[in-house]
């Protein structure tokens, strides 16, 4: 038997190969990139329907006759239900792969968005674009993010962050989509236009899905756990620690897509310039998750990530004291490229964190914490607002944040 390799040093991943020594054949190599190509265009697809809906949120309540805080629950039950069913759709794929969750998932999506577009009440647009949107997303997202990382070992971080960038993508195509689908009819025809394309965008990216044949050294060849450790990496304290932590950062994180247009027009902006600020989100987050994932690989991916988590939490005190739209401008691209770090290097957090054994499974039970986020801080911040006028309930959110970074940096890398 081979001698174990020693403890890595403070602050180095164990997952990097040596200098001079070349990575493993199955690893960071051309057909990983063709995953990660996949995982762009399923999670383009399904976070771009699932963001899109602030664009539509105020001709959707005018045509139900609906406040405010009913619509943003569309979007907190479309997004929250997306990470909740992860925790299943993470497992699913540790046993058969990511492509056929992915293709369910990118049929569900589609056909979410032509139910939403024939309904008749806000409650069929709440199961379409609330429940099916979110479901295909969840099928879809963990699988594909879990694949991309058992393909990297070296680049991972940035892997994972071209990867994300579809959601940063389908983001910032939201306002050029909206103003050309509500030029050429109303919100219904939009939607089912975008269900027809999300079929078939989302179909090929979801074939271009699989894990490698052959695992070498890396998070998808961890050594067997000893027999007295945990049959699975979430029962442990450290575990429990990450999940907190996740899902106090989450709360800062779900917010500005949900409510920031609103914030805008009660500003007494135009709702083109509103609806503008999720366009900069968008390319906030294509420039984070491109150029943080690509320098957390070699700066450190934790140190990288705790950044992106606490620049993050600390971004809200510019949207809670914004007074015109270039303040909320600023806001809207510095919390889309931190956003975009946090979201790109989470998985590759998890993975450094607890090893690969089950990676989809710990992916996908993380995801639960960002759908409570999801569903609960929404809807409580829209009527939080409505009570509480001034800065204070953004305040506090970024307190609950900058709480989860600190459980987040109590979790160290796993040991080889």
């Amino acid at each position: 038997m081979t001698a174990a390799a020693p403890h890595a040093p403070p602050g180095r991943h164990q997952d990097v190969p040596r200098r001079g020594a070349a990575p493993p054949a199955e690893t960071d190599g051309f057909p990983g990139w063709l995953v990660v190509a996949g995982a762009f265009l399923v999670l383009l697809v399904g976070f771009g329907a699932i963001y899109s809906y602030a664009a539509f949120a105020e001709q959707i309540a005018a045509s139900f006759g609906a406040p405010r805080d009913s619509v943003a629950l569309v979007y907190a039950l479309s997004g929250s239900t997306c990470f909740f069913v992860s925790a299943l759709s993470g497992r699913i794929a540790d046993r058969i792969g990511p492509r056929v969750p992915a293709m369910v998932g990118m049929g569900l999506v589609g056909l979410g968005l032509m139910v939403a577009a024939t309904a008749r009440s806000l409650a069929e647009v709440m199961a379409g674009y609330g429940l099916l949107i979110g479901l295909g997303t969840g099928f879809a997202y963990v699988p594909a993010m879990a694949a991309v990382q058992g393909w990297f070992s070296a680049h991972r971080g940035l892997a994972s962050g071209i990867a994300a960038s579809g959601i940063g993508v389908g983001t910032a195509l939201v306002p050029a989509g909206a103003d050309a689908m509500l030029a050429a009819g109303d919100w219904r025809g939009a939607f089912l236009a975008f269900g027809a394309a999300s079929l078939l965008v989302g179909g090929a990216g979801a074939l271009l899905l699989r894990r490698p044949a052959a695992r070498g050294p890396g998070p998808a060849a961890e050594a067997p756990a000893p027999a007295r450790a945990p049959a699975f990496p979430w029962a442990t304290r450290r575990f429990a620690a990450a999940y907190l932590g996740t899902l106090l950062v989450s709360i800062p994180a779900t917010l500005p897509q949900a409510l920031l247009v609103g914030t805008a027009r009660d500003l007494g902006h135009a709702w083109h310039d509103a609806v503008s600020l999720l366009g900069l989100i968008g390319l906030g987050t294509i420039a984070g998750r491109f150029l943080l994932a690509a320098l957390a690989d070699g700066l450190g991916r934790r140190a990288t990530f705790l950044g992106c988590c606490a620049g993050m939490a600390g971004s809200m005190a510019v949207w809670a004291f914004a007074e015109g739209m270039v303040a909320l401008q600023a806001f809207a691209l510095a919390f889309g490229a931190l956003q975009g770090g946090f979201v790109a290097l989470l998985p590759a957090f998890t993975a450094d964190s607890f090893g690969g054994r089950s990676l989809g499974a710990a992916i996908g039970l993380l995801y639960t914490g960002r759908g409570l986020a999801l569903l609960l801080a929404p809807p409580l911040m829209a009527a939080a607002q409505a009570v509480v006028a001034g800065p204070l309930p953004i305040a506090l959110v970024a307190l609950a944040g900058l709480a989860g970074v600190a459980l987040l940096a109590a979790v160290r890398d796993a040991p080889r």
